[in-house]
């Protein structure tokens, strides 16, 4: 237990103890970081930046938490003051992976003591690229764009000469479902998920255990698609009366089936978790499901995935462990439940001013392996679909990664044929 002054103490989340088992099975694993970026334009002033930097950190309380065993039970203790390193100075110029190898290792967080983030600065002829790096246990997608909000705000009052300080976001207790509830969900996810399969590993390959996923490397693609691809995405989700999420999660599904011939198999998506009231909060307010996919070829796949979604939906309350323990009936299971993931980044990503300058989040992949294999799709604000699809090294899907990100791209040049040109893929090293 941290020495420092506690404030508060509150038990931990569903989501929080599952990223604190995962620390222990699998310490300082990739999987547990997120690496946010936030670019700042304009004449940036570096001890404003620093003051608004301390505010945010002071304002959160997700990022001066620490989390220990109290009476057998993980709890959350609220920290007076962060714990936390002064921002780093990185190069002009950095990019995403030379922040990343900068920011992130082994000796970067220690959640027990409250040390759950550290920044760093990378400034330029035009402005500054701000780094954050988190542990996932205070921070998800949805966080980067608070983060960026607040950023501005406090970065506004410092460079007007005025104290940058801005009120606590006091973080509520957890509300989890009761025990009646908690038994009816269990049951529906038993119902949805009995006799679900298994994704085949491509080609007979290697399928790393679950320690040595937590622990891999990432290999990576990314792609783009045009804009005319998201209006056709969006042109049939109205077609077929659902959101644009769940046409771009049955092309993936159609890809990860026409490269495997699985089918009846599951893909795992997180889920937004927050009530009404957490809009503002940075945390990691999610849950990952999974959808069971259905026959994904000939007409009707979209609709036919809707429904799977919409059973996902209903139970999306009961926390991912639980569903897990739920509906993992078959022993010797590589990943239980699912072993693909897909995530879709939606929101609307807003350009803040910030005094003379003006911020605003930039994309980020994850830095880690939470999956045999993992696409993430971003909408930009000029309706581009950014896609970044990765695997660990060790396992069977690296080397086939291109495969995949052509075979997404055909499932969606089905849509509109004639609006998907091919892009060049630029290939990563492991993360």
């Amino acid at each position: 237990m941290t020495e420092r002054t506690a404030l508060r103490v509150q038990p931990a989340s569903a989501l929080e103890r599952q990223f604190w088992l995962g620390e222990q099975i699998a310490p300082a694993s990739p999987a547990n970081w997120v690496l946010a970026e936030v670019r700042a334009d304009g004449p940036v002033d570096p001890s404003a930046l620093d003051a608004a930097l301390s505010a945010v950190a002071r304002r959160h309380e997700s990022l001066r938490t620490a989390f220990v065993i109290e009476r057998g039970q993980l709890v959350r203790t609220v920290l007076a003051e962060p714990v936390a390193e002064p921002p780093l100075r990185l190069p002009a110029g950095t990019g995403f992976a030379d922040a990343a190898a900068a920011l992130l290792g082994a000796d970067t967080f220690d959640i027990a003591a409250g040390r759950v983030h550290r920044a760093a600065v990378a400034p330029d002829d035009e402005g500054a690229t701000v780094f954050l790096a988190v542990h996932h246990i205070a921070f998800d997608g949805l966080s980067q764009e608070v983060f960026a909000t607040d950023l501005a705000r406090a970065y506004g009052l410092a460079a007007e000469g005025r104290a940058a300080e801005l009120p606590v976001r006091e973080r509520p207790v957890p509300v989890e479902p009761a025990v009646a509830q908690r038994t009816e969900l269990a049951a529906h996810w038993r119902t949805v998920l009995a006799g679900a399969a298994d994704l085949p590993v491509p080609d007979d390959g290697p399928a790393p255990g679950q320690r040595a996923l937590a622990r891999a490397g990432l290999a990576e693609r990314r792609t783009t698609c045009p804009p005319a691809v998201w209006q056709a995405v969006c042109a049939e989700a109205r077609r077929s009366a659902c959101s644009p999420f769940v046409v771009l999660l049955a092309a993936y599904g159609g890809a990860l089936a026409g490269l495997t011939g699985g089918a009846d198999f599951c893909v795992g998506t997180p889920v937004v978790a927050r009530s009404a009231g957490q809009t503002d909060e940075l945390g990691c307010l999610i849950n990952t499901v999974p959808v069971r996919m259905p026959e994904l070829s000939g007409p009707g796949a979209v609709e036919r995935v809707w429904a799977s979604v919409r059973e996902t939906i209903l139970g999306s309350a009961l926390p991912c462990d639980e569903i897990v323990r739920a509906a993992r009936t078959v022993a010797g299971r590589r990943m239980p439940v699912f072993q693909a993931v897909f995530a879709f980044e939606s929101w609307h990503r807003v350009e803040h001013p910030a005094g003379p300058v003006r911020m605003h989040t930039v994309p980020v992949p994850p830095v880690g392996a939470v999956a045999e294999v993992q696409l993430q799709v971003c909408e930009l604000p000029d309706g581009t679909l950014k896609c970044v699809v990765q695997a660990p090294t060790t396992g069977a899907w690296a080397h086939r990664l291109t495969d995949l990100t052509d075979a997404f791209r055909t499932q969606l040049g089905l849509l509109a044929p004639a609006s998907v040109p091919a892009h060049p893929l630029v290939p990563e090293g492991p993360a």
